[in-house]
């Protein structure tokens, strides 16, 4: 089983706030931006990357939890193998754990930890030898305060594998001749044990394709894939916040033996504002006063998210950081819509005149009744 934690440099007891640092440190150094054409970053960058979404999400890393669990405390239970007196299979173990929100049936959450589904009624793991799913992308997108709070399109620049148009994914030059794969035996999986479970992995010999050849493919060095890099437009739906994901469906990595592409789940970091901020769907602002001001009143014009600006009153008196609400001029979203929130704040002069603290001595004290 892979070792998530591991994998991010983080312990088990790691708070959301410590996996994210470590992630975007990791992430930061393998990106493939950092390191182009180098495939042992891209590599890691996946790996991590995998790490972190499971560990990010309380739903995954609480099954992840459990399958950790599962495989050490029920000793030398496998699947097919003697349970209760009939063989183990996924739908076995879905009994156990129940469905999963995230990931799909107890099969899907075998598939993304150890890389391959569990095999059915007793019969063991890796004998898969149809149309295989590609593995699921993920990467990050910075978005604009403003597009994320009302919505819009935006640029993103993400890497993909893709089928080489060479070989078409053959791994092999044009023409060249191939021989079954002796280590897998044309399966296009090996065996061998994981703690208490039998896992299957692709070959890493063949690359799960079954056959080999001594003659590979110049432009994707054998490999039967290439990395290219793209720009793809993005809809941000409004009320988008960082940490939340998108999902662009078949941008992933390509099947083997005709199966269908992965998905690419871009994770959201929205950039910060320098005026606005955000809770839930109601929008902040802080808007300055002078003495006089905030003593004697007065009418002042605030910005809002549509551009457009409005009159707001100011009392007299009004106290450092006194909240004024604007109805209806948040973000919308389903239909219900948030409010903007004025937060006032008193400039008050390092050196104040006999005038000055008098003012601010009455707007305290009226505030303090």
């Amino acid at each position: 089983m892979k070792d998530f934690y591991s994998t991010l440099g983080v312990s088990e007891k790691a708070s959301e706030a410590e996996m994210k640092k470590a992630y975007r440190k990791l992430a930061k150094k393998y990106h493939p931006d950092a390191n182009p054409g180098d495939k042992q970053a891209e590599s890691k960058f996946k790996e991590i990357s995998e790490a972190y979404d499971v560990l990010s999400d309380k739903k995954k890393r609480a099954q992840y939890e459990q399958m950790r669990r599962f495989g050490g405390g029920y000793g030398g239970a496998r699947p097919g193998a003697a349970y209760g007196g009939r063989g183990v299979n996924s739908d076995d173990l879905s009994s156990i754990f129940g469905q999963s929100g995230g990931f799909g049936s107890f099969a899907d959450i075998f598939s993304s930890i150890f890389g391959d589904s569990p095999g059915r009624s007793g019969a063991g793991f890796g004998q898969r030898r149809g149309p295989v799913r590609g593995d699921d992308l993920y990467s990050d997108i910075e978005i604009p305060f403003a597009t994320a709070a009302k919505g819009g399109k935006v640029n993103a620049r993400i890497m993909t594998t893709e089928q080489c148009p060479i070989c078409h994914g053959s791994s092999t030059k044009p023409g060249a001749s191939q021989t079954v794969c002796p280590d897998c035996g044309g399966r296009g999986m090996v065996s061998f044990t994981q703690g208490d479970f039998a896992v299957s992995r692709p070959c890493p010999r063949c690359l799960g394709k079954g056959r080999i050849t001594g003659d590979p493919c110049d432009n994707c060095r054998g490999s039967g894939n290439v990395s290219n890099r793209h720009e793809i437009s993005v809809k941000i739906p409004s009320g988008m916040e960082s940490g939340k994901k998108i999902r662009l469906k078949g941008l992933g990595n390509p099947g083997t033996k005709g199966g269908p592409p992965g998905d690419l789940y871009l994770r959201v970091d929205v950039k910060d504002h320098p005026f606005f901020w955000r809770k839930g769907l109601n929008i902040y602002c802080r808007v300055p006063l002078t003495l006089n001001q905030a003593a004697d009143g007065t009418k002042i014009r605030v910005r809002t998210m549509s551009g457009k600006k409005v009159d707001l009153k100011i009392p007299p008196c009004t106290a450092p950081g006194k909240k004024f609400k604007l109805k209806g001029l948040g973000l919308i979203s389903h239909s219900k819509k948030g409010d903007q929130i004025v937060e006032i704040d008193l400039k008050i002069p390092k050196e104040m005149t006999d005038e000055e603290k008098e003012l601010y001595d009455k707007i305290t004290q009226t505030a303090g009744a």
